[in-house]
């Protein structure tokens, strides 16, 4: 059986957290590359030092070189401050260039990983702990019963037909984050993506903007957080919004309608290769009424050629919770109607 060990600095969990990276999703991918229990402490827990099997270290250079000097490595630095690590394999990831380094260790394969892209270049590091081998396949799913790997909020139980519609159907299995997936499948439709964002005022197109190569697919966004803003950048008449609210399906498949119609003077794409998607909910935790209580998101999407569907949310915890949860249903929506359409 093989143990490995995920070791993270402060300044590791800072740079993953502002790339909306858990340490969940790591360990998930480090079993795919063959480990069988994944054990995660902080640099400074010094239970792990004596440990055996693999051991991933996420820090800046600083700390690695410290980890391994207290493995007795040799460390050579020449005119321009480069390092090296003798006896080490000596490896480079990007966004930013820099260095990495892999080394044995008694009975342990030790991985140094500077703090920058490390999720999306996983496939190169992983490959440094299992000899190349193909990984293991990871499903992300819409419940707890077709995958082993879930997004936050994907779960059955969630009290909306859309999810009930599609609780058996696997996103992918390949352990690919949501919005890795949803580039891929833009880029392989060729279509370019438009977002009209209320309630999670730009979530969904920052996660997106996160993966190298969103720039192939992401067209432009709109944070159409007032009503005001609604009407005059996407086209929504005051009569609609009066009449249903602005947390309302006709609202959200106007807001993506929108998206479309309303949005090009010059005409730059054509409407046959643009999809849109749109998103107005009540975060809370206060605007929430009896009959559209906190948690309350509607989210729309429009394919090219054919009308808006929409699905209601009934999502719950704090501000924050509903807003992300809201941002990943919707990109889970989006994969599945592209998909599919």
């Amino acid at each position: 059986m093989i143990r490995a060990h995920l070791v993270i600095s402060e300044a590791g969990r800072v740079s993953l957290a502002c790339a909306g990276i858990s340490t969940a999703w790591l360990s998930l991918w480090i079993k795919s590359a063959g480990a069988e229990h994944v054990d995660v402490h902080t640099l400074n827990d010094v239970n792990w030092e004596d440990t055996e099997g693999w051991i991933v270290v996420i820090a800046d250079d600083v700390d690695l070189m410290r980890v391994a000097l207290a493995h007795g490595k040799r460390i050579l630095a020449d005119h321009d401050g480069k390092r090296t690590l003798l006896g080490s394999d000596t490896f480079f990831l990007g966004n930013p260039r820099r260095t990495a380094w892999f080394y044995k260790y008694e009975n342990s394969r030790v991985l140094l990983l500077p703090t920058g892209d490390v999720a999306y270049q996983r496939f190169t590091w992983l490959g440094k702990l299992n000899h190349e081998q193909p990984l293991l396949p990871l499903l992300v799913s819409t419940d707890g019963k077709a995958g082993d790997v879930l997004e936050p909020g994907l779960f059955g139980s969630i009290d909306n037909p859309y999810i009930k519609q599609n609780s058996t159907l696997s996103l992918n299995d390949r352990g690919y984050l949501l919005e890795e997936q949803l580039i891929l499948l833009l880029k392989k439709y060729r279509m370019k993506l438009r977002c009209a964002e209320s309630c999670t005022a730009g979530g969904i197109t920052a996660r997106i903007s996160r993966v190298p190569g969103a720039s192939n697919v992401l067209d432009r966004s709109w944070v159409s957080y007032s009503n005001e803003s609604k009407q005059e950048e996407l086209g929504i008449s005051s009569v609609l919004i009066e009449k249903y609210g602005a947390v309302s399906r006709q609202v959200v498949e106007a807001m993506a309608a929108g998206c479309i119609k309303n949005s090009s003077r010059k005409k730059k794409f054509t409407v046959e290769n643009i999809v849109s998607i749109a998103v107005t909910g009540i975060a809370g935790p206060d605007g929430g009424t009896e009959t559209k209580p906190v948690g309350t998101v509607w989210i729309a999407i429009q394919l090219p050629g054919e009308k808006p569907m929409s699905a209601c949310f009934c999502l719950s915890g704090n501000r924050t919770d509903i807003q992300s949860l809201a941002a990943t249903h919707a990109l889970a929506m989006l994969i599945r109607e592209v998909d599919q359409g």
